[in-house]
């Protein structure tokens, strides 16, 4: 069959090559909405491409795929407009589970709980397994090992992850510094929420990821201000 660049760059081509350009870049989305959008344009670029050249059968199944997503994205507008967040749980899900979609920010909210500690709480203790995973939306904790204070954590801080996550035992002590407002999440009661959604289980792992990048980064500040060269 003789291919060349006439044919590839002929005007119903080039709706075709914006169609698979579309679908690729759809892939990349993290958000299952703009994935959905930008599937329903892809199919529709090349349904007219199909179209244009009489090619019925493939315009047949390139229209059903695009009334499948069309039908996705219905449901997903749908649950998305029971959403309803406080100012608390909205902070929560633009900075730590942004890649979600709202209804399913609700859905990971049912299973925590918002509660308010003196200075002075415990929330971890080293050696111990944590019974909650807590995110600070106020206030500051400090984190010590042995009796070193190694780090701090502030607004839109994880404390436990690790712990809450492996099942592990705490690898520090953490201890609000001051007074402080946090969601709490029941780590067995998340664990199980985890298992049945693989993509608000992989929003959360996100976070603890970046989470635990800044808490290192944050560490190794604070050892580096403990740890003093020694001069002759």
């Amino acid at each position: 069959m003789h291919f060349g660049f006439d044919e590839a760059l002929a005007p119903d081509a080039l709706l075709l090559h914006a169609g698979y350009l579309l679908l690729i870049t759809s892939m990349l989305m993290t958000r299952i909405t703009w994935l959905r959008v930008l599937a329903i344009g892809s199919g529709l670029l090349e349904g007219t491409y199909y179209l244009v050249t009489a090619d019925y059968n493939s315009l047949f199944w390139e229209m059903m795929f695009v009334l499948t997503n069309v039908a996705q994205l219905s449901i997903i507008a749908y649950r998305n407009r029971s959403a309803r967040f406080s100012p608390d749980e909205l902070a929560f899900y633009d900075n730590v589970v942004p890649t979600l979609e709202p209804w399913q920010a609700r859905r990971l909210l049912t299973v925590g709980r918002w509660l308010e500690a003196p200075a002075g709480t415990l929330l971890s203790h080293e050696g111990e397994v944590v019974r909650d995973l807590v995110f600070l939306a106020a206030g500051h904790v400090d984190i010590t090992v042995g009796d070193q204070t190694v780090g701090h954590c502030g607004p839109g801080s994880f404390v436990g992850e690790i712990s809450a996550t492996t099942g592990g035992p705490a690898t520090a002590t953490s201890v609000a510094r001051t007074p402080i407002r946090y969601l709490a999440f029941e780590r067995v009661t998340l664990m199980k929420m985890l298992k049945t959604s693989s993509d608000i289980r992989h929003a959360v792992e996100l976070a603890f990821r970046h989470g635990l990048r800044d808490k290192l980064t944050r560490t190794n500040q604070a050892m580096a201000a403990i740890v003093r060269p020694i001069t002759p």
